[in-house]
């Protein structure tokens, strides 16, 4: 787009845009790409459409790390991308995309460049929610993103990095800025927050100022938020690797304290507490097993439980679970989750108790056999490493564990 220029976010020049990083000026590479979402960009070029990657694939890259998925943004809208792709389709009202699938499960996602409607499209239009579905160019895309980090395009074709937005300067500077005035962007979705938490711990970033300025301001906004949107943003940061960090700085920004407004009653209190665990999970605890996010959530209530109700103590197994119930209540009230999940949470913080009593205790075999026993088990070792004085309780269990360790099943013939 020669003779039209733009400005960077404060403390950059005026530059013509978009601005085209070289393949020399990076270390991005299609090895490092799937080569299905590659698959998917040669034949939109093929049929004469521009297409990139596009978001966090772009970005892990760029930081050496590995994508968990790749998205590709196209001029194509999602009927002439279905048409392209027998292995694909159209999802979504609000937002329509196209997933296009291959063996082996993966998925590309593929989205058309998007524009802000106009005030009179809006007034026409019968349903709001197509407001999202106003297509447009690469840079009116980019411009309805999020962070500056996350609207970078990457062209296979020639190995360039697309930046419209001061997103390659920011990845330098490791640095999470908001596309536009954070103020006005976290109004539109105040999830937004709870993304740049996560971004700047999970990748060690830190917030700009003007967005730091802007969560602690605007807050109170998460409230509003979808509750299913919020449940699945407190489990991924739970399980983002970087949950203890995230706490933390959700803390420190008052942010926490409006996600959950129930439970940081009993949570805020013993925070430090609370990040010593969660970091200690962080490094040590399986986040794909199936129980990891009855055990992240576990972790945020076991200070004040323990408080109530320390290890070691003369409290019976009825006590705790009279305390886990009162307690766990709290998030039940803050959260959507669902029932076995709340169920697991609280059996978990019991389990603990459990492994407290010791193997020889009433009920301990009939412990070990249920499903959760190991879980527990790992997370009392979260509890020894972050607190020293609980170690002794865990090596009786330990001991139990190598000792009846089931010998490798062998196919015996059957005798006639």
């Amino acid at each position: 787009m020669p003779g039209k220029e733009c400005t960077y976010p404060e403390g950059a020049s005026w530059v013509s845009y978009p601005r085209i990083i070289p393949r020399s000026e990076h270390s991005l590479s299609r090895k490092e790409v799937w080569p299905e979402a590659l698959k998917v960009i040669r034949r939109l070029s093929k049929f004469g459409y521009t297409a990139y990657l596009v978001g966090g694939g772009v970005r892990d890259l760029l930081l050496g790390r590995r994508p968990k998925d790749f998205d590709v943004a196209t001029d194509a809208t999602p009927e002439e991308v279905r048409k392209l792709f027998g292995n694909s389709r159209i999802i979504g009202r609000r937002f329509r995309l196209v997933h296009v699938y291959f063996k082996g499960g993966r998925i590309v996602e593929v989205s058309t460049f998007r524009r802000a409607p106009e005030p009179h499209e809006l007034e026409s239009m019968e349903d709001p929610r197509m407001a999202n579905n106003f297509f447009g160019s690469p840079h009116q895309d980019v411009m309805r993103r999020d962070f500056t980090i996350n609207a970078l395009f990457y062209n296979p074709g020639d190995f360039t990095v697309i930046d419209y937005v001061g997103g390659w300067d920011d990845l330098r500077r490791r640095v999470i800025r908001s596309i536009g005035e954070p103020r006005a962007r976290f109004a539109e979705d105040p999830v937004r927050m709870t993304r740049a938490v996560e971004f700047a711990s999970r990748l060690g970033f830190t917030l700009h100022s003007q967005v730091e300025e802007a969560i602690r301001e605007e807050g109170w906004r998460i409230s509003r938020a979808s509750p299913e949107r919020l449940k699945e943003e407190v489990l991924g940061i739970l399980l983002s690797g970087a949950s203890g960090r995230a706490v933390k700085l959700m803390a420190e920004l008052g942010l926490f304290q409006h996600l959950f407004p129930h439970s940081s009653e009993v949570i805020l209190p013993y925070l430090q507490d609370v990040v010593n665990l969660l970091v200690k999970a962080d490094g040590s605890l399986n986040r794909e097993a199936p129980h990891a996010p009855a055990q992240f959530l576990s972790l945020l209530f076991l200070p004040r439980i323990k408080a109530a109700k320390p290890f070691g103590g003369r409290v019976t197994l009825g006590e705790v679970m009279e305390e886990v119930f009162v307690v766990t209540e709290f998030l039940r009230e803050d959260l959507p989750l669902p029932a076995h999940l709340l169920h697991s949470t609280r059996e978990l913080l019991l389990g603990l108790w459990r492994v407290v009593k010791g193997p020889r205790a009433r009920g301990a075999r009939r412990f070990r056999e249920r499903n959760y026993f190991r879980a527990a088990l790992d997370l009392f070792k979260v509890d020894t490493l972050a607190f020293k004085e609980d170690r002794s309780l865990l090596e009786p269990w330990m001991e139990e564990v190598r000792r009846r360790r089931k010998p490798p099943y062998r196919n015996h013939p059957r005798r006639r």
